[in-house]
């Protein structure tokens, strides 16, 4: 009896030792507790400054896009690629010029083996006055095959050959657009309407129709299989 009272006395001293110690432990976390200041006690922090943006384009940036020209800008832009297609207005002086027109024929004097004429022009006029009459031509070249060389002036329709003179020695009509002024004779007519225009040539053949005056000649040549007139000239001698 007096052991088993002395083993409760016994019990109830560690049970009271393992508490006391217990609220030991605990005390020292409830004081941390405390210490420790609350989350939203903390001052705020004030956030980093950002770094300052170096000059120039990093490797990774994305360009913007271009801004598109407005739609005036284009306009401007195309009627200047227009205008440099677009040809002169006053290409050249006369009544042809250099831009193409044809020049206008006028036959004041139709050919007669007395007087032979082509275009109503004489054989040996000066080259200034054939400018004045039809305008610059739409291009000119020499002919230096011959021992004389030939300045040419091409009207497109026609052709005039100048000598070293600057005299008239050729023409050559080359359309049918216009009139050479062999009495309503031109390029493409059937070759029987000649001999009723010019008369009797001086040479023929189922080629060409030979017409010779004084210090010239006309010559008329003829598509054998057609039998129409495709070339007529008119040169000195």
């Amino acid at each position: 009896m007096k052991r088993k009272k002395a083993f409760i006395g016994f019990l109830s001293v560690v049970i009271c030792l393992a508490a006391l110690a217990a609220g030991c432990q605990s005390k020292p976390v409830a004081v941390e507790s405390q210490k420790q200041p609350s989350v939203q006690e903390q001052p705020p922090v004030s956030p980093a400054p950002a770094p300052e943006a170096e000059s120039g384009t990093p490797d990774n940036a994305v360009p913007a896009p271009a801004t598109p020209l407005p739609s005036n800008e284009k306009v401007s832009l195309a009627s200047a690629e227009d205008k440099t297609e677009q040809p002169s207005a006053n290409p050249g002086s006369g009544n042809n010029g250099a831009a193409g027109t044809k020049p206008k024929i006028e036959i004041e004097r139709p050919y007669t083996q007395a007087k032979p004429t082509l275009l109503g022009l004489t054989l040996k006029t000066n080259a200034s006055a054939i400018v004045n009459k039809f305008g610059k031509p739409k291009n000119e070249f020499v002919m230096d095959e011959d021992s004389d060389p030939m300045t040419v002036y091409d009207y497109g329709d026609f052709l005039i050959g100048f000598n070293a003179k600057q005299e008239l020695h050729f023409i050559d009509v080359r359309s049918s657009d216009v009139d050479p002024g062999l009495n309503g004779l031109k390029l493409g007519d059937p070759a029987a309407d000649i001999g009723k225009a010019l008369g009797k040539p001086t040479a023929s053949s189922n080629y060409v129709m030979t017409y010779k005056a004084s210090g010239a000649t006309l010559k008329l040549d003829i598509d054998p299989k057609t039998q129409k007139i495709n070339s007529i000239k008119l040169f000195a001698e």
